[in-house]
């Protein structure tokens, strides 16, 4: 998809189709001259269009001008931008199904001309976005977008276009088959990631670095088992560390999942998605920040050799392990390479993404992430990006009862501790890896593929949804020094 400003005489930009939002009782100069010229005024009783949130109306074009496409906005006063992102992705889906390959966009002008021509350019991407690649029909696409404007906001519309094909990349690597999304391919795509140096572990360094708990997991796996660790250098400060899980199909290994939604665990390697995709942002982006992100990434099968329960595994940072289910199994890798970013790179910050539990699924439903952190500070700065993104999350305890919930008989730890509180004791058992850093982790189970109680939303497509990417970008630009 090709985005560009535009300015001038609307009906020589050859768009198929103008799109525009209006608010009540509140109209400016701009957009009261393009209703005047579409002769709005007659149209307007006859389509009862008043500006009310949801309210759409079609006219036709005449003379070489464009279709133009209303919806309302409702009250300026109460408008925000995730109104904004859900009015305007509903349309631009709409306005696909038309099969209409090109829109000029006139922004809603609540706020400054910048910032909404970054939120329109990735809005666009990201509701044009499909996972067709394996249908043999596929459905017309958007081909062009224009926004319009009378100050340039190219340098916005460049960036909102990296934001949205990073989120696009995220949700291109979970919705990918774990035959096809394999480690190996997450390797290939980071690889190209301009600005960005790539160390890659296998299996033998594994064993070697005393990695106990990613060695466990993959031992039985058949596509080989990696470790990426990407960084980039944009400023000398301390680097913050991200880390994602990158389960790329979690079958439960001996403690074997149902068939029932088995073939939705190719989503277990969002997390590490998420990385790849914000790797990708800062790195195009230029942002002067110290980055580095690491994904563990290996299938968790069953087999003749892998892990079972009863085992005990020793850690990078010689923590130990009992093993109550193998079913736990992204705490395991995580903590190897949690205790690796740390203890390697000294981190400022340290930022985890898993979908780990479905006790947050439980307690949070699909639409909100959970957090957890040792450190106050850093989580109301995340908390504050997440209300930027509106990639919404809801702080949980980690508390000391926790810990004293996974203590094990036979080792310093297990990686379980029961039903009651799984989402939390999760947390505390990825706790014991991060030497006391200031640190939160982001349980994304319930939020990054779509589910049954999945808010549909324009630019929310079926499958993965990308989240994250947003997220973590938002909060590393605020952090630029």
């Amino acid at each position: 998809m090709e985005i560009k400003w535009e300015s001038g005489d609307i009906k020589e930009k050859g768009y198929e189709i103008l799109l525009m939002g209006v608010f009540q009782n509140e109209t400016s100069k701009v957009k009261a001259k393009i209703l005047k010229s579409y002769s709005f005024s007659k149209y307007s009783e006859k389509l009862k269009f008043t500006s009310e949130m949801k309210q759409t109306a079609f006219i036709n074009g005449e003379k070489e001008k464009p279709n133009l496409y209303l919806i309302g906005l409702g009250d300026k006063i109460k408008f925000n931008d995730e109104m904004m992102r859900i009015r305007f992705s509903h349309a631009i889906s709409k306005i696909k199904k038309m099969r209409m390959s090109s829109i000029l966009i006139i922004p809603p002008e609540k706020s400054d001309a910048e910032h909404e021509a970054y939120e329109l350019s990735y809005l666009a991407l990201m509701t044009n976005y499909e996972f067709n690649r394996y249908r043999s029909r596929k459905d017309q696409s958007i081909e062009k977008v224009g926004i319009f404007s009378s100050s340039d906001v190219s340098k916005s519309i460049e960036l909102g276009t990296i934001i949205g094909e990073a989120s696009n990349l995220t949700k291109d690597l979970g919705n990918l088959p774990s035959s096809i999304g394999t480690p190996t391919h997450f390797e290939k795509v980071a690889s190209g990631f301009s600005g960005v140096d790539l160390k890659v572990f296998g299996r033998d360094d594994f064993i070697k670095l005393g990695m106990g708990g990613i060695e466990a997991v993959s031992r039985s796996a058949r596509e080989p088992a990696k470790m990426l660790v990407m960084e980039y250098k944009g400023s000398a400060q301390k680097p913050v560390l991200i880390v994602g899980k990158g389960i790329t199909f979690d079958s439960g290994g001996i403690s074997i999942k149902s068939s029932e939604g088995l073939e939705e665990m190719k989503f277990d390697k969002c997390g590490a998605s998420a990385v790849l995709g914000a790797m990708y942002a800062i790195s195009r982006a230029g942002l002067k920040v110290h980055v580095v992100g690491i994904t563990p990434l290996t299938e968790n099968l069953p087999g003749g050799n892998a892990y079972k329960p009863g085992d005990i595994l020793t850690h990078y940072n010689g923590v130990t392990s009992e093993i109550i289910s193998t079913d736990a199994e992204g705490r395991l890798v995580l903590a190897d390479a949690l205790s690796y970013g740390v203890r390697n790179y000294d981190p400022s910050a340290v930022i985890d993404l898993a979908t780990l539990t479905g006790a947050c699924v439980v307690a949070l439903g699909n639409n909100i992430g959970g957090i957890m952190t040792n450190n106050l500070d850093l989580q109301q700065k995340i908390l504050d990006s997440s209300k930027t993104t509106w990639e919404k999350l809801w702080p949980l305890p980690l508390d000391d009862d926790f810990q004293e919930q996974i203590k094990s008989d036979v080792a310093d730890i297990k990686n379980t501790g029961g039903r009651a509180g799984g989402a939390e004791t999760a947390g505390a058992f990825l706790s014991n890896f991060v030497d006391s850093k200031p640190w939160v982790h982001l349980d994304i189970a319930g939020t990054a593929w779509t589910q049954a109680k999945t808010v549909r939303k324009g630019y929310i497509s079926h499958g993965a949804t990308g989240y994250g990417t947003r997220l973590l970008f938002e909060f590393l630009r605020s952090s630029e020094k």
